[in-house]
């Protein structure tokens, strides 16, 4: 039954929780009851139909109404999220993590898939990808040369991030772009950039506080990519 199935894998609490006024909306034990009842009563209409997945974990999310699809899109990565420092509990009300919840997309990538993180054609656009589960070589930035290119190689497993400072910068910066290429079947979860730029914009502090000074650092390591690549070019007489 995928409606079990989406509720087992509901994180069984939020560091916010117990001192929130947002209790009752996300509390992990009314709102599957909540939710299943939805579900039955949706049967019973006949309103509930068949579903495709499009790219996210769980297909019967698309059954939901608005909110139930923001909540429960919201207990199954709220997790994940964690693992972004200005997007987690210690900057970000259940509400607010709950909105950058609904963006979030679920990838499943075969081993030897390559996943270009740009805003170029072919790739799956900029943002975050958190790994769910399993392995991939992960590279931020252009590179000049092989020895370049395996000094910014790193391995990402499951429980790893990529992109939480690069995806920050502006487009026209050396580390804007990057890409992963998966060694083992993998699942990620990946947040858009427009989803993280608004949870900034709505929530100040968690850009003065932590995402400014991400943002200064991967600047920083952007303009010394950018002194590389230009040593490498052709130098006209």
């Amino acid at each position: 039954d995928e409606v079990n199935e989406m509720i087992r894998h509901f994180n069984k609490r939020d560091p916010a929780l117990d001192d929130s006024c947002e209790r009752g909306i996300y509390d992990t034990e009314m709102f599957p009851k909540r939710l299943k009842k939805y579900i039955h009563a949706q049967k019973m209409s006949g309103k509930l139909t068949s579903m495709i997945k499009i790219g996210r974990f769980y297909p019967v999310m698309e059954s939901l109404s608005p909110e139930m699809q923001r909540v429960s899109s919201f207990m199954l990565v709220r997790e994940y999220l964690e693992h972004v420092p200005y997007l987690s509990s210690r900057f970000l009300s259940m509400e607010e993590r709950s909105l950058v919840a609904k963006e979030c997309i679920g990838f499943e990538f075969p081993a030897g898939e390559v996943i270009h993180i740009s805003e170029g054609r072919g790739s799956i656009g900029r943002g975050i990808c958190i790994f769910v589960r399993g392995t991939a070589f992960a590279l931020h930035g252009k590179v000049s040369n092989f020895s370049d290119r395996r000094k910014r190689y790193s391995v990402v497993t499951a429980g790893h991030t990529f992109g939480v400072s690069d995806v920050l910068l502006e487009d026209e910066h050396a580390r804007s772009e990057g890409k992963i290429e998966v060694i083992t079947f993998s699942r990620v979860l990946f947040i858009p950039r427009k989803s993280v730029l608004a949870a900034l914009e709505r929530n100040q502090n968690a850009w003065k506080q932590c995402a400014r000074w991400k943002y200064l650092l991967a600047a920083m390591y952007s303009s010394r990519i950018e002194s590389q690549l230009a040593e490498t070019q052709p130098k006209n007489d």
